[in-house]
């Protein structure tokens, strides 16, 4: 009992010392510390937007050039695909293209009333004031008037003299400057235009209802929802504002009642959220708008640095932005190094080390046979037979064996 339990503890004791160490988990950056590589963290780069202030082709591909070196710089990056792309694509056309159309309505307006088709006239410039209830009200107001025009013409010759002269007093409210000659327009129509001119009507009150800023007859008046004192008769109301669709429509104005205009808006994705923060920066007027808008840009797409691109007399032009002091940086032409060298203003080259360094190397593990706890394994082993044996022999002691006297058997001498 006493060997079989000393054998054990030998076993017990000597087992660590046998196995092999569990590698640690941080090893391998251990290593890369030992040997100065050190894999690039994504998550540290810093993003930057490029934005295109013009609308140029050559600037866009300038844009598109810089957002490539940001994608594989260790330092920089590029913002969300999403938003790189709204800040860099061509601008969408909605408001050059609806006036466009509505232009085309107005001069159908003018070839029907030139033919006395008064109806087809009066659908033609309807259509044309409703193209232009979305599109921003100092772009669309001329050309309103000009089919609020064409519908007063239409409802004389139509013999709608009420009508008529309603249309007559909105072209007047949205250019009180016009005037109507005898050699261009009918007497009858020139007689009731200059008639709807004297008028005055009275004020009434217009509650608009909605959210942005609130436009009537293409002057700026305030912000919705509100109530406002106008004139009575016809009007046209717009609302707009920066993350709103611009929207309109006419409200008659009567007397002892309040009119009612909600104009509802629908929602903006954010690609187009970014085109209209990028609008409003490109359209700055002053030193103080212009840091108000990129503010403002940078705080929606998240980012503190930004690089603005424009062209001025056919060469591109760059600065960049930063959310500290000084913020913008003073404009420069771009030159033969291109994007290159607007990538080392964001992050300039760090100076490199030539200084030889001396790697110590650790010392190489012991072989086998010369770690501790193999040798007192070993060791415990040896000791544990010899006094094992000795164990042995004392417990079954020399009377257990006796001795064949007979040397001529198969045995000779031998136990038994």
């Amino acid at each position: 009992m006493a060997a079989r339990t000393l054998i054990l503890c030998i076993l017990l004791i000597g087992a660590p010392g046998a196995r092999a160490e569990a590698p640690r988990p941080d090893q391998a950056a251990e290593s890369s510390e030992r040997t100065g590589i050190v894999a690039p963290n994504p998550s540290m780069r810093r993003p930057v937007a490029v934005i295109d202030l013009t609308n140029d082709q050559a600037v866009r591909d300038v844009a598109n050039k810089l957002l490539e070196r940001l994608a594989v710089n260790p330092e920089l990056a590029p913002p969300a695909i999403s938003d790189a792309a709204a800040l860099v694509d061509k601008l969408p056309p909605d408001d050059e293209l609806r006036i466009t159309q509505a232009q085309r309505k107005r001069l159908s307006a003018e070839q029907n009333l030139a033919q006395r088709n008064f109806r087809e006239a009066a659908i033609d410039a309807v259509e044309g004031q409703e193209l232009l209830l979305r599109v921003t009200p100092r772009a669309a107001i001329a050309l309103y008037a000009d089919l609020a025009l064409a519908l007063g013409q239409s409802r004389l010759g139509e013999q709608k003299e009420l009508e008529a002269r309603e249309a007559f007093a909105l072209t007047y409210r949205l250019d009180p400057s016009r005037t109507l000659d005898d050699l261009h327009y009918l007497p009858e129509v020139v007689q009731s235009f200059e008639a709807a001119k004297k008028v005055n009507p009275g004020m009434g009150t217009i509650a608009v209802r909605g959210a942005g800023r609130v436009w009537i007859d293409g002057d700026e008046v305030g912000s919705a929802p509100g109530e406002f004192r106008i004139p009575l008769g016809r009007h046209v109301v717009w609302l707009t504002g920066l993350l709103r669709d611009t929207a309109g429509k006419e409200v008659m104005v009567t007397q002892n009642r309040t009119s009612d205009a909600t104009i509802m808006d629908g929602p903006l994705t954010r690609p187009q959220k970014v085109v209209r923060y990028r609008i409003v920066l490109s359209q700055a007027q002053d030193a103080a708008a212009r840091a108000t808008a990129m503010a403002g840009l940078a705080s929606f797409i998240n980012v503190h640095d930004a690089v603005l691109l424009s062209a001025v007399n056919g060469k591109i032009v760059w600065q960049t932005w930063h959310d500290r002091d000084p913020g913008f940086s003073a404009p420069r032409e771009l030159g033969r190094e291109g994007p290159g060298e607007i990538v080392k203003q964001l992050a300039p080259p760090r100076e490199v080390d030539t200084t030889p360094r001396v790697t110590v190397l650790p010392p190489e593990p012991p072989r086998w046979y010369r770690r501790r706890p193999i040798q007192v394994g070993l060791a415990a082993t040896v000791v544990a037979a010899v006094v094992g044996g000795y164990l042995w022999v004392r417990a079954t002691g020399p009377n257990s064996i006796t001795w064949n006297p007979d040397i001529t058997g198969p045995n000779p001498g031998g136990s038994r």
